[in-house]
């Protein structure tokens, strides 16, 4: 019993418990179908309007809507129309619309409503008893009170009207030893030349000609030049005739001084109509100069780009072995002993010898000469001007000494011939005796004696001594380097002071011994051992005539030297001036002296100045020395021998001239011919869209670390950089860009002798940032001596304009305006953009004034202001409509264009 009846119990719970699943499963289907349904409605609803086109409607009221133009577009799917309509602000229309289309086709259980950002458009309104389903659909273009079309344009240059450039003849390192050929190669198309400038640092006098047609005569140091600057100047417009387009010829021919040129170039500006002027990328070509007179040339290539193929032709006529060094690296080296001789050095056999990979975007030096030249180290002409005054037979210090029971202390005393007998003696009392005999004082043509200045030192030797060893010294420094020269001047006084009383006969002679007051002089010579033996008989005479010694230097000089040479007067005195001069009549012995060293600075005569010894007038002397020399106060003859090596050595440095030759003899001269040239094919950057050059220069460093800056404008781009150094007769040897080196001459070797020299150094142009660069470039002799750089260094470089303006941002219009122009040549302009605009609307690019709702207006200033470089409202390209290739462009709907917007449709039972 107890069994059956939990049993009964148990199948009574558990079909308790399957009715309630069973119910409450029916229930929650039921719930979970009615929220299915509603949720396929809203959706089945988006997809349709959002696929459906507004064309494929047959619905009688759209069609009505197409008839009266509301509907313009039959590609707008119905949610876009929807959108079109609430967009423009006709929300009757967009709620007629969704409407008419929606009350027919949706169940009529079903509450539902359309929303575009929120804004209701239309509603259903049934009350929501059960479920809300909302789906959403984004359209983009569209946007509150924006047109849901719009237009944009860009601009291309497909020619301009014409343009202002530069062309460049540059002249290598150093290109001598004679008159010199450059070729300079114009664009087909030119249609005027504006100006010519020349700017080099020559070796002499020249005539320049153009075409073999006369064009001025050029004086050295009259254009502003001097030591590693360079003459500049505006050739007179009446010689610009003289060029003409396509390849010119440039002749110059020296009439005096040392046939070279040191640096820099001749630049043409001109006026083109061609796009691209003479450019041609994966090509370039070096045009050796030609030289008639001795072949001496340092300049340098560059391959901007991978380089692939090389080939030089070479044509030219020596008596002597001629080689030609790229580098560091001899690639041709022959004799051809008199004969005119054309070599041609294949790619294949370069390849050999080169290594390509170095000459990709570098600077390489480039060295054509012939192995039986001598290279000059030093170019200078020193004349030692010595104050012989009987001072300097003083004791170099302070000796004392006794005498038959007499002190003395560096006394001097006049010295009395009587027969072969001397005494000394000092305030009547003798202090020494010395045997002499008949003496010649001055150049011999007369034999003359008397009373001049003497010492006895005891154990000490007299200050002319020390300046012997010191003067010997600076000799041997300076005449160590060939090409230097030394000449003496030995100033005293004329002996006309009655204490000077002749005595050598019965009979005295009143001969002026020294009329100029030079006691003797030697002319300008690099013969070491003949100047240290003269400087070994330096005597001692009578007062000091300081500017008279002064005077002839200059006239010496004058005489013996050229412009092309570094001239020097180092002036040694022991005293004060007491002679006056009539060259210089201050009414003063110390004044005229002191304007004899400025008179000979005046004449480029550099004067160093060195005061000896206690008794010297150092006020004077320091005020001397002029011109770059300097001023040395030797107080002893250690001092005073330091004076004159530093001031040797400083000479040396800069005199030196290691670029120019002497070659002798009756075969001398060699000929380089102007058709001779290297050219390189190379992998060229990637070619950017429409690009306009324009080259520009920057203002000169005006210092000599040499720094300046390239300042790159916004919207261009550089297509070639080169950084000009003047390196005088030393080599430009250092390039650094942003901190970077790009350039350094000692990669090739520490002796410089052997390599090239650029004039012009090439900047990568991927070293190169838009806004501003650091530009510094140098000098040197050596690896190990650098000598700064030139105030007249600079860039050159070229510049790409854009010539484009690309898709303007999407405006509600693109019709057009007759634009104000100006020209950076001074011209103006008016054009219409499009050509065929015939609207009253007028715009002005200087002024800014434009509609910025019109697509053609907002490409057409922005193509403007990309050829106009410095955004000083005038257009460095001069255009017209014709030069225009305008594109308009309809766009809707996009994201670039308005929104997006969101379409909510909510539906619910």
């Amino acid at each position: 019993m107890k069994k059956a009846v939990f049993f009964t119990i148990d199948s009574l719970l558990a079909s308790g418990i399957v009715i309630i699943a069973i119910f409450l499963v029916a229930n929650f289907y039921s719930a979970e179908q009615q929220k299915v349904n509603v949720n396929y409605a809203s959706q089945d609803l988006v997809r349709v309007f959002s696929t459906m086109s507004v064309g494929g409607v047959s619905n009688s009221y759209t069609q009505s809507l197409i008839a009266s133009g509301d509907i313009t577009d039959m590609n707008n799917t119905i949610l876009e129309q929807i959108g079109d309509f609430w967009a423009n602000d006709k929300i009757d229309l967009a709620r007629n619309f969704t409407k008419n289309l929606t009350e027919d086709i949706f169940p009529s259980q079903y509450g539902f409503s359309v929303l575009v950002n929120g804004e209701e458009i239309y509603s259903r309104n049934l009350p929501l008893k059960k479920a809300l389903v909302s789906s959403r659909k984004i359209i983009s273009g569209i946007a509150k009170a924006k047109p849901t079309e719009g237009f944009t344009a860009r601009v291309l240059l497909n020619g301009i009207k014409s343009k202002k450039t530069n062309a460049y003849a540059y002249f290598g390192g150093y290109e001598g030893d004679g008159n010199l050929t450059k070729k300079l190669v114009l664009p087909i198309d030119v249609i005027s030349f504006n100006s010519s400038y020349l700017e080099v640092d020559a070796g002499g006098n020249f005539n320049l000609y153009i075409n073999n047609v006369f064009s001025g005569s050029y004086a050295k140091g009259s254009g502003g030049g001097g030591s590693m600057l360079a003459d500049k100047w505006n050739l007179s417009n009446a010689y610009l005739v003289n060029f003409r387009a396509g390849e010119n010829i440039i002749n110059v021919n020296f009439t005096s001084g040392t046939p070279y040129i040191a640096g820099g170039f001749l630049r043409v500006a001109y006026v083109t109509s061609s796009y691209n002027d003479t450019q041609k990328q994966g090509y370039e070509k070096y045009l050796f100069p030609g030289i008639d007179g001795i072949i001496n040339l340092y300049s340098s290539v560059y391959s901007p780009g991978a380089l692939n193929n090389m080939l030089v032709f070479l044509n030219y006529s020596s008596n002597y072995t001629t080689y030609l060094r790229l580098g560091n690296i001899t690639i041709y080296e022959e004799n051809p002993n008199g004969a005119v001789k054309s070599v041609t050095i294949a790619n294949s056999t370069l390849k050999t010898l080169l290594d390509y990979n170095s000459f990709n975007q570098k600077t390489v030096p480039l060295r054509l000469g012939i192995t039986n030249a001598t290279t000059l180290g030093g170019n200078a002409d020193a004349m030692l001007v010595s104050d012989v005054s009987g001072s300097m037979t003083d004791c170099s210090t302070t000796t004392s000494w006794s005498w038959n029971g007499w002190q003395f202390s560096n006394t001097k005393g006049c010295v009395y011939w009587f027969g072969w007998w001397l005494w000394e003696s000092y305030n009547g009392n003798p202090i020494g005796y010395s045997e002499s005999s008949r003496n010649t004082w001055n150049d011999g043509s007369q034999n003359l004696c008397g009373c001049r200045w003497s010492s006895q030192c005891g154990i000490d030797v007299p200050k002319l001594s020390k300046y012997k060893d010191s003067a010997k010294q600076f000799v041997d420094i300076l005449l160590n380097r060939t090409g230097n020269r030394i000449g003496l001047v030995d100033f005293t006084s004329s002996n006309t002071d009655t204490v000077y009383v002749n005595t050598c006969s019965s009979s005295s002679s009143t001969t002026t011994v020294f009329p100029d007051s030079i006691a003797r002089t030697n002319n300008l010579i690099n013969d070491k051992s003949l100047m240290t033996n003269k400087i070994d008989t330096t005597e001692g005479w009578w007062a000091t005539c300081t500017c008279c010694g002064i005077n002839k230097a200059i006239e010496m000089i004058n005489s013996q030297s050229n412009p092309q040479r570094k001239k020097y007067v180092v002036l040694m005195s022991d005293g004060a001036a007491n002679v006056q001069c009539s060259q210089q009549p201050n009414g003063t012995a110390i004044a005229d002296a002191v304007q004899s060293s400025w008179d000979a600075c005046n004449q480029g005569i550099s004067v160093y100045a060195i005061s000896f010894g206690a008794d010297a007038d150092t006020s004077t002397m320091q005020r001397m020395n002029c011109s770059g020399g300097k001023y040395y106060n030797a107080v002893d003859t250690s001092q005073l021998q330091q004076a004159y090596n530093q001031i040797a050595g400083e000479i040396n440095k800069l005199s030196f001239s290691g670029q120019i030759v002497n070659v002798s003899g009756a075969l001398a001269r060699s000929v380089v011919f102007p058709n001779s040239y290297i050219e390189f094919n190379y992998t060229a950057p990637e070619a950017q869209f429409n690009k306009l050059p324009l080259g520009f220069e920057t203002d000169r460093f005006g210092n000599n670390i040499s720094s300046g800056t390239l300042t790159v404008y916004a919207n261009t781009s550089v297509l070639d950089a080169k950084v000009t150094s003047y390196s005088g007769s030393k080599w430009t040897d250092n390039l650094v860009v942003n901190g970077n080196t790009l350039y350094r001459l000692s990669d090739y070797g520490n002796d410089y002798q052997i390599l090239g020299d650029p004039f012009a150094v090439n900047i990568p142009i991927g070293n190169i940032n838009q806004g501003a660069n650091s530009i510094t470039i140098s000098t040197g002799t050596n690896s190990s001596a650098s000598t700064g750089g030139s105030n007249d260094n600079r860039v050159i470089y070229t510049l790409l304009l854009n010539g484009f303006a690309d898709y303007s941002s999407v405006v509600a219009k693109a019709d057009g305006c007759s634009w104000a122009v100006s020209f950076e040549d001074g011209t103006s302009s008016t054009i219409k953009v499009p050509s065929s605009y015939n609207g009253a609307d007028t715009c002005s690019y200087s002024s800014k004034t434009y509609d910025a709702n019109d697509a053609l207006d907002n490409v057409a200033y922005s193509l403007f202001s990309n050829l106009d470089i410095d955004k000083d409202g005038k257009l460095d390209v001069n255009i017209d409509e014709n030069s225009l290739n305008v594109n308009t462009l309809t766009i809707s709907k996009i994201p670039s264009l308005w929104g997006p917007a969101i379409i909510e449709i909510r539906v619910w039972e």
